[in-house]
């Protein structure tokens, strides 16, 4: 009939039997650890990647806002020089439009001064006719 192997506790086999079993249990969670922190890592670079891809654009997008900036700051100078240009050109053609109103102006009130001189010489000629003698109402 069939012997029976079975290992008894007290034979050198059997520690020898744990001691396989113990030591393939700890490699076992030797490799369990090590794939855990193989894994770990693979995340944290992985991360990490990520956040340097964010940083890049995100230091990108700025640097051409930055440059987008200038460039209309630049342009709004070269317009405002070019405004103050076309301004302080506008100036002394206002002053001369201006000047000529103030002389046609100044000749009207020169003739009005004439004509007013005449017209007292002319009264001063006639002494009755000044004031004049018009009724404004017809009945009195």
């Amino acid at each position: 009939m069939g012997q029976n192997k079975q290992v008894q506790k007290d034979s050198p086999l059997y520690e020898q039997n744990e001691k396989l079993v113990e030591i393939e249990k700890e490699k076992r969670l030797a490799l369990i650890d090590a794939w855990e922190e193989n894994e770990k890592a693979k995340a944290q670079t992985k991360a990490y990647k990520e956040l340097c891809s964010i940083e890049s654009w995100e230091n990108n997008t700025k640097t051409a806002l930055e440059l987008d900036l200038k460039k209309m700051e630049e342009s709004l100078e070269v317009e405002k020089t070019e405004y103050s240009k076309k301004f302080k050109k506008k100036i002394p053609e206002i002053e001369k439009i201006a000047e000529a109103k103030r002389e046609k102006i100044e000749k009207q009130k020169e003739q009005e001064s004439i004509k007013v001189e005449k017209i007292s010489e002319k009264l001063i000629a006639t002494p009755n006719a000044y004031p004049p003698n018009t009724k404004t109402c017809g009945c009195f």
